[in-house]
């Protein structure tokens, strides 16, 4: 199996040659690495070039968005020749024998098309955050935190896109990610697509990825939050047209919650990214919206 990882940088060069450098000290996989940096706005491409110049280097003039930014690598990445290929957020951290078990659970796991791993909280803490996810159309908390006894890969509706190993084959049977939902939902969209097409999309948790979700800012969060909302909607018109109005209803009442929470708390920009991903999202305006979305506001 030939294997590339792909990382997605924007305005944070120190934790993706930080990445870069850890996947580098691998003994045993020698994987190509493909670094996206997404229209970065700083210094980012300059220390790219200086700390990373064995990396593939693919630079945007814009943010992309997660879809956009991991499509431009698979195409390069798969006409290379890679045939499964490791999605890793800059913040995530995986030791190379997980990657190495992934590996093996891809080759022999019947099926097998996306296996990830367990995420949990960097260390010392180590506290589960999910063990793959559930159907986003109809679960707000889709992060799956049960854990089966055995410890043999089993099946989830969707493996979570901070670490997630996907054979080639997915990619050219099922397609490559749908660049409408900018961020938030694309991994979940190809991993039902994937299902659809007969392949397993497996957790193994005798491997585990630390991620660390502690940086985090009030226009950051009404970012994601924004996608999070409108992006359900798009799954559940694509995915479940014949229950279209009946989630639609479901997930506007969710937002509409969501958004009196926001103000009762004081948050105004969440509110109004909440606001915003209702109207979008009810009306059917997709793909990147970060220029309506707040001012200044750009992907992550």
């Amino acid at each position: 199996m030939s294997l590339a990882v792909i990382l997605l940088n924007w305005n944070n060069a120190a934790d993706t040659i930080h990445c870069v450098q850890a996947i580098e000290a691998w003994q045993r996989l020698r994987p190509e690495i493909w670094v996206v940096d997404n229209g970065s706005q700083d210094e980012s491409v300059a220390q790219l070039q200086a700390e990373c110049p064995n990396v593939r280097l693919l630079l945007c003039e814009r943010n992309l968005g997660f879809a956009a930014g991991n499509n431009l690598a698979i195409r390069r990445a798969m006409e290379a020749g890679a045939t499964c290929l490791f999605l890793l957020n800059n913040d995530a951290a995986i030791g190379e024998d997980d990657v190495v078990q992934l590996m093996a659970t891809l080759r022999t796991a019947p099926r097998a098309g996306i296996v990830g791993s367990l995420l949990r909280d960097p260390l010392p803490s180590a506290r589960l955050q999910a063990a793959g996810g559930r159907n986003v159309a109809w679960h707000v908390a889709t992060h799956r935190l049960d854990l089966p006894k055995s410890e043999e890969p089993f099946p989830v509706d969707y493996v979570p896109g901070t670490a997630i190993l996907i054979s080639s084959e997915v990619f050219w049977t099922a397609g490559l990610l749908d660049e409408r939902y900018f961020i938030s939902g694309e991994i979940a969209d190809l991993c039902l697509r994937a299902r659809r097409h007969g392949f397993a999309c497996l957790i193994d948790p005798r491997t585990t990825t630390f991620h660390d979700t502690g940086r985090s800012s009030d226009l950051r969060e009404a970012f994601y939050a924004y996608y999070f909302l409108r992006n359900r909607f798009l799954y559940v018109r694509k995915f479940y047209p014949l229950a279209a109005v009946p989630l639609s209803l479901y997930w506007g009442a969710v937002g509409l919650l969501a958004v009196a929470g926001a103000l009762r708390r004081g948050r105004q920009s969440r509110a109004r990214a909440l606001w915003l991903a209702l109207r979008h999202g009810l009306s059917g305006t997709f793909g990147d919206q970060s220029a309506s979305l707040l001012p200044g506001a750009q992907g992550s």
